[in-house]
């Protein structure tokens, strides 16, 4: 009779079948994390974090990114910043819902979408600009890019309807709204800025310390021979009304060239969505009519990171002619842009705003500026001079790796080894 034992078809399947019940229940057993990018549609510096919070947890975890993914799905955010998003899952987050309180929600209502928002999740990451839900989960990170929102005595000083109530409404009412924001601030066991000029801001209106996490800046660079060129980045509209400043870009680049600068070029690269963008960048266009100024509307990456390889000089004016205590929001909060433009080469040019003057050494490995003059000075002095420029721009590469994914990386360990509903592994 014929052996009838197991045949080493048989024996593969059922090696198969084992190996993927191993998969199954260490996935079980994994903690689960949620990570909500609470910032805008568009792709910038918040997709860049919270993909690459996504990517790290992902090593060790089942990891939900939760956002508005009105104009993109998973994919563009990993190819865009040369992430692993394989194993992360995509989870959909209406962007305009806010949780302040007092917010757009009564109280109950906040509590309730929370838990929706949170429970689920041993760990909860919330990635914004703006005041965090009630953390349900059994761990709470808060990664904030700027807190444009405040706890309540913030946000009600000098509020016309609030200062219209009574004097007993506004004592109880204020009891009430104060507590909640104590017990939703408990919920997370660590709050982490972009530069220690967010950092300030969160303690100054949310009354917690923040620890500095700089963001993860990793770019692939083509080869290319540095031209005349000057390259400035920057949404066409974004947090000010005249946009990331090309108008007064275009105004001293006409100086800039009116100064003997006739082979250089200027190029402005943003995104443009809305319409009153497309009308700032018609005035924009407008503007820089008979100077050589190339315009990248929503260009693709490649295109961008080979006019980053080829400029020789960045500018960068957000913070331009503002006070920031009148609005801190209109400051660059850090300034992923500078830092990939120093990791291309080209010598930064920048108002000295915000986190600019924690990414940039004064004549060292860029240039702060206070005003347009200085800014339009400090352009002719570094084109006119070969020397300076291969040198700064030397010092602007070197500079640039303090500001790596593997830094960043290496930063969120450090915190997460802290507490065990985090831990790795």
């Amino acid at each position: 009779m014929e052996d009838l034992g197991t045949s080493p078809q048989s024996a593969i399947s059922a090696s198969t079948r084992l190996e993927a019940r191993k998969l199954e229940a260490e996935i079980a057993t994994r903690p689960r994390v949620g990570i909500l990018d609470h910032t805008s549609r568009s792709l910038g510096g918040g997709q860049l974090v919270a993909g690459y919070l996504a990517a790290l947890f992902s090593r060790f975890a089942s990891v939900d990114l939760i956002r508005d993914w009105a104009e993109y799905g998973i994919d563009k955010i990993a190819s865009a910043f040369s992430l692993d998003l394989g194993g992360v899952t995509a989870k959909s987050f209406d962007a305009r819902i806010g949780f302040g309180v007092p917010g757009q929600y009564g109280f109950l209502r906040q509590l309730g979408m929370s838990r929706t928002l949170t429970g689920p999740y041993q760990v909860f990451v919330y990635c914004g600009h703006g005041v965090p839900p009630f953390c349900r989960a059994g761990c709470g990170l808060v990664y904030c890019h700027f807190p444009v929102e405040g706890s309540p005595s913030v946000e009600l000083e000098g509020n016309g309807n609030w200062m219209q109530r009574d004097g007993f409404s506004r004592w109880w009412r204020g009891k009430a709204y104060q507590l909640a924001w104590q017990y939703r601030m408990r919920g997370y066991k660590a709050f982490l800025a972009n530069s220690s000029y967010t950092a300030g801001w969160i303690e100054r209106r949310w009354g917690v310390p923040a620890q500095i996490v700089y963001p993860p800046v990793d770019l692939v660079l083509p080869r290319a021979e540095k031209r005349n060129i000057i390259v400035s980045i920057g949404r066409f509209g974004g947090r000010s009304q005249k946009g990331k400043g090309q108008t007064a870009q275009v105004s001293a680049f006409r100086e800039f060239v009116g100064r003997g600068q006739r082979d250089w070029k200027l190029y402005l690269i943003g995104a443009c969505y809305k319409p009153e963008d497309y009308a700032h960048l018609s005035a924009v266009r407008e503007a820089a009519r008979g100077l050589p100024v190339e315009f990248l509307v929503n260009a693709e990456r490649s295109a961008v990171l080979e006019t980053l390889a080829e400029a020789k000089i960045f500018w960068h004016t957000v913070g331009l002619s503002n006070a920031e205590i009148r609005d801190p929001y209109r400051e660059e909060h850090f300034g992923i842009a500078t830092v990939e433009a120093m990791r291309a080469g080209c010598v930064p040019v920048v108002i000295a705003s915000g986190g600019q003057k924690e990414i940039i050494r004064e004549g060292v490995d860029g240039f702060l500026c206070q005003d347009l003059r200085e800014f339009i000075e400090k352009t002719v002095a570094v084109a006119g001079n070969g020397a300076m420029l291969k040198d700064v721009s030397e010092q602007a590469k070197q500079r640039s790796l303090a500001f790596t994914g593997d830094a960043f990386g290496q930063r969120i360990m450090e915190i997460v080894s802290r507490y065990p509903g985090l831990r790795a592994g």
